[in-house]
């Protein structure tokens, strides 16, 4: 790792980024949206 690199500040989240309230199914939200993600590269997984 570069000099320049290790003494960079870490980057600040977007105000609207700092407040969002989670849904109650977040979790399941994150994992479709990766799926959707993962089949845009052209890989499918076994469900």
């Amino acid at each position: 790792m570069s000099e320049e690199n290790r003494n960079r500040a870490p980057e600040k989240l977007a105000p609207e980024e700092e407040n969002t309230e989670l849904s109650a199914t977040w979790a399941q939200d994150i994992i479709e949206d990766m799926d959707d993600f993962i089949e845009s590269q052209g890989i499918y997984l076994r469900q």
